[in-house]
C-alpha cells in the first residue's frame, strides 16, 4: 500500500504541474510590450536565493528585449524525468530552456525533442573549454545537444586517523580495511551503494572502469559481457564475502552509507562530494578525521568516478527566434563566472576546468577546487537513448551478482541478451 500510495501521489504531482504546464500549446501571449518571454524549467539549487536571481537578472539586462520567467520542477530526478516525458512528447512550447540529467540528453535527442544546439556550440568548442565526461554526455551523433551546467562525480571518502593514505588500487584497499577493522573490532571495512537502484549502476560501472572495461563497444553497443565486467562484479561480491563491506551494503543507498560513515563506523565510503560538508558539520564525529580521493583501480591508476550532475537543452517545440534567445540563455547560464557563482552559494561542481583555477573559489571553497582531477576523470554511463530503458534490466542483474544470486558469469550474460534485444544493437 505504501508504494501503491507514493506512485498515486507522484502521478497527481506530475499531472497538477502537466496541468499548469505541460501538454498544451501555450495559451499567454509570447509577447508583451515588445519583449520575448522565456520560459526556464529548472529544479532547486537549495541555497540563498539572492545569487541566482542576480544571475538572471544580470541577463535581462543585457537582454532588454527578453522577459526571463523561471519554474522550478520537483526535485526528485525522476519526477523530473516524467515530466519533460509527458510534456515534450505533448508538443508543449510554454518552456524553452529546461535541465537535463546526463542520461537523458541521448534519449531527448533520438526524439527530437530538444533542438540541435551546434551551431551555437559546436562540440568541438565544447571540448576545448568542458571537462571530457561532460562533453561526451551532451554530444551525440557529433551534435550537440545540451550545455553542462554543474556536475557530480563518485569519490572515495577515508578516514585518515586509521589508514596511512588513500588507497591506490583494490588490493590496499581491502588490505587497509582489514588492518584498521582488526584494531577495532566492530569497524566496517566499506561501505557503498549496492541497493537495487541507480546508484548501484553507477558503483558498477565505476569498478568496471577501474578493472579497464568500457561501457560502450563499436556501433554503440551496451558492453556488458566482458571480462573487465566480469572481474568487476566479482570484485564487488568479493568484498560481501570477505567481510571487507558488511553484507547490509546489499540495501545501501546514499545516505545510508554516509551515516554508517559519519558515525564513525566505517573505514572507507564510496559516495558523491555532497557528503563532505556533512562531515565536516562541528556535531560530526569524523570531522577533521576524512580525505577524499579518486576511486581506487585495478592497476593503480587514479580511478573513473561515474559523472553525475545537470545540463541544459532548448525545447525542439519552440519558435527559430526563441530557440536563439534560448541558446543565448544556455551560454549565460554556463558561463565560467555563472559556474562560479554556483560553486560559491550553491556547492555546484563546475564543468569548466578554468573555473578550479580561479582563487575565488580556491580561497572561498577549496574542498571544490580540490576535485579538479576526480572531475576531470569523471565518465558518463552509457551514451545511449535506451539508457532509461535498459537501467532496470542493469540493475537487476548487478543486484543478483552482488547478492550472490547469480553468478557474475550468468548475470552479465543475462543482462547482455536483454539489452541487445531492447536497443536493437547486436555484436
Amino acid at each position: 500500500m505504501g508504494r501503491r500510495l507514493t506512485l498515486l501521489l507522484a502521478s497527481g504531482l506530475i499531472a497538477l504541474a502537466v496541468g499548469v504546464s505541460g501538454c498544451r500549446r501555450s495559451e499567454a501571449p509570447r509577447e508583451a510590450a515588445g519583449r520575448t518571454r522565456l520560459v526556464f524549467k529548472y529544479q532547486p539549487l537549495w541555497g540563498p536565493p539572492a545569487p541566482f536571481h542576480e544571475l538572471l537578472a544580470r541577463f535581462e539586462r543585457e537582454n532588454p528585449g527578453v522577459e526571463l520567467v523561471t519554474e522550478a520542477l520537483p526535485n526528485a530526478s525522476d519526477l523530473a524525468h516524467q515530466f519533460f516525458l509527458t510534456a515534450l512528447e505533448g508538443g508543449a512550447d510554454d518552456f524553452d530552456v529546461l535541465v537535463a540529467d546526463v542520461v537523458w540528453v541521448p534519449e531527448f535527442a533520438r526524439a527530437g525533442w530538444i533542438a540541435d544546439l551546434s551551431e551555437h556550440f559546436p562540440p568541438e568548442r565544447l571540448r576545448a573549454d568542458f571537462f571530457p565526461g561532460p562533453v561526451d554526455a551532451v554530444v551525440v551523433d557529433g551534435r550537440t545537444y545540451a550545455v553542462p551546467w554543474y556536475l557530480d562525480v563518485g569519490v572515495l571518502y577515508y578516514r585518515t586517523d586509521l589508514v596511512p593514505r588513500a588507497p591506490r588500487t583494490y588490493e590496499e584497499l581491502q588490505r587497509f580495511a582489514r588492518e584498521a577493522m582488526a584494531e577495532a573490532p566492530g569497524l566496517q571495512g566499506y561501505v557503498w551503494q549496492g541497493r537495487q537502484y541507480e546508484g548501484l549502476s553507477c558503483n558498477v560501472y565505476e569498478a568496471l572502469w577501474g578493472h579497464g572495461g568500457e561501457a560502450l563497444g563499436e556501433g554503440g553497443r551496451v558492453l556488458l559481457d566482458s571480462e573487465p565486467a566480469r572481474e568487476a562484479l566479482a570484485y564487488l561480491r568479493g568484498l560481501l564475502e570477505s567481510g571487507v563491506s558488511p553484507r547490509t551494503v546489499t540495501g545501501f543507498s546514499e545516505e545510508e552509507a554516509r551515516r554508517v560513515f559519519q558515525e564513525g563506523r566505517a573505514v572507507f565510503m564510496r559516495n558523491w562530494p555532497y557528503a563532505w560538508s556533512e562531515a565536516q558539520k562541528p556535531d560530526s564525529p569524523i570531522r577533521g578525521k576524512v580525505g577524499i580521493a579518486p576511486l581506487p583501480t585495478k592497476s593503480g591508476e587514479p580511478g573513473w568516478g561515474t559523472l553525475g550532475g545537470w545540463q541544459l537543452a532548448v525545447n525542439a517545440h519552440v519558435s527559430p527566434e526563441r530557440r536563439r534567445l534560448a541558446a543565448r540563455l544556455i551560454a549565460h547560464l554556463t558561463s565560467p563566472e555563472a559556474n562560479l557563482v554556483l560553486a560559491l552559494h550553491y556547492a555546484r561542481n563546475p564543468p569548466r576546468p578554468v573555473v578550479y583555477e580561479d582563487p575565488r573559489l580556491r580561497e572561498a571553497e577549496p574542498f571544490i577546487a580540490n576535485l579538479k582531477q576526480m572531475v576531470e576523470r569523471a565518465r558518463p554511463r552509457p551514451v545511449t537513448p535506451y539508457y532509461n530503458l535498459i537501467s532496470d534490466v542493469l540493475q537487476s542483474e548487478f543486484s543478483a551478482a552482488v547478492a550472490g544470486l547469480r553468478t557474475p558469469e550468468e548475470a552479465l550474460k543475462r543482462a547482455q541478451r536483454q539489452v541487445d534485444h531492447l536497443t536493437g544493437v547486436r555484436e
